[in-house]
């Protein structure tokens, strides 16, 4: 095991970074965005970009770093080379497909050369690597977003079962959300797919407190119903609400 074996993605960070995505780009299939380094807060940005749809670069000098972020499914790609990035980026890009590509090299020369070649993101971190010359050329930055007043992390899992019954109380927080097709229904449909060992078990997602109080309700619905026959756990910022 290596000394990158602990740094693992945050869900929440991952939630946080693809509504400041979304924010920001709503339809992001086609754009680049351009994190920097492959540390937590930049496999926060690969996920969150995958979700979303959009296609991102990272480089870090650490080879087993980027093996990690391959592995955890953070990354789709791992080359050694600006061309071979490219090549690949350049394709996804094209058909507006989702893609994560992590460089294993020196972020400096790498940005250099992403200067010197006229490679240039839609998206960036600011104060991150190359991000003043590429701010200049166009790209917006990935400004965290500002969490509403009341808003409510909630995390829920299942007592059994998580392949079968996860999605069904999904349904519910999305009927809850009360919009078919907002960032963060796109959220709960997607992320699984990217974050499997975090979402395997236990879902995430904010809300207001509104949209919670309708969640329980459904949810204890569905309990009373039969529609759902396991036991189901929710936490509000960390507190279990009694269902």
């Amino acid at each position: 095991m290596t000394g990158f074996e602990s740094e693992s993605v945050d869900t929440a960070e991952v939630f946080d970074s693809f509504c400041t995505l979304t924010s920001i780009a709503p339809e992001p299939g086609g754009l680049l965005v351009f994190y920097g380094e492959l540390d937590t807060h930049g496999m926060a940005i690969a996920a969150a970009s995958n979700i979303a749809g959009s296609a991102s670069l990272g480089v870090d000098m650490q080879a087993e770093r980027v093996k990690l972020a391959l592995r955890n499914g953070i990354c789709d790609f791992m080359v050694n080379s600006l061309d071979e990035a490219l090549r690949i980026l350049k394709n996804e890009i094209r058909k507006k497909q989702p893609v994560a590509v992590g460089l294993v090299g020196d972020p400096d020369r790498v940005v250099a050369e992403m200067i010197e070649r006229g490679v240039q993101p839609d998206l960036v971190v600011p104060g991150g690597l190359g991000s003043h010359e590429f701010a200049k050329g166009g790209a917006k930055f990935l400004t965290d977003t500002m969490l509403a007043a009341d808003s409510i992390a909630v995390r829920w899992s299942v007592a059994q079962e998580p392949a079968e019954w996860l999605p069904r109380v999904d349904a519910a927080v999305i009927e809850a959300l009360g919009d078919s097709s907002g960032p963060r229904t796109k959220w709960l449909r997607a992320a699984p797919r990217y974050l499997q060992k975090n979402l395997s078990r236990e879902r995430f997602v904010r809300m207001s407190g509104a949209e919670l109080a309708r969640f329980t309700a459904l949810l204890r619905e569905h309990l009373r119903s039969g529609d759902i026959t396991v036991p189901v756990t929710v936490l509000s910022n960390g507190t279990a609400i009694s269902i």
